[in-house]
């Protein structure tokens, strides 16, 4: 059984050059667009995604907003960094992990509250298509 799995896991990257993470990042309805410039644009993101309002923290609608991200792979396990720069989003950083697989990469956002936990904890950005069925364990650490 543990032979099966180290198997499945083998192929996930983690990761992601600057250069790769520039374009658009989507899931559902969400959209990140992430500019060469380094500068973002969110719209319909989650608030309780890592995202605070200073109205009600535990507003579930979706926002818009944008600021600045930086790919850090140096050392935080958080490859990512998206930093609000006002609007909707009140929080002073939105960090995710990379995986990639079969030519698919996708951003694993924790949810607000959580810090580890199942993989329904994760809001999960793909770059390219979603796949039709996504495998929720593909953002947990093995």
């Amino acid at each position: 059984m543990l032979g099966t799995s180290l198997v499945a896991c083998s192929d996930t990257r983690y990761g992601l050059p600057r250069d790769a993470a520039v374009g658009t990042w989507r899931s559902g309805d969400t959209r990140l667009e992430l500019a060469d410039d380094g500068t973002f644009e969110a719209t319909a993101w989650p608030s309780q995604v890592q995202c605070s309002r200073d109205d009600d923290p535990r507003a579930d609608e979706p926002i818009d907003f944008s600021g600045t991200w930086m790919v850090d792979n140096e050392g935080t396990n958080r490859d990512l960094i998206l930093e609000p720069g006002g609007g909707a989003c009140d929080t002073s950083r939105i960090t995710s992990d990379v995986r990639s697989d079969d030519d698919l990469a996708r951003l694993c956002v924790h949810a607000r509250g959580s810090l580890s936990g199942p993989a329904e904890n994760f809001f999960t950005l793909y770059q390219g298509d979603p796949p039709e069925t996504e495998d929720p364990d593909r953002c947990l650490n093995y």
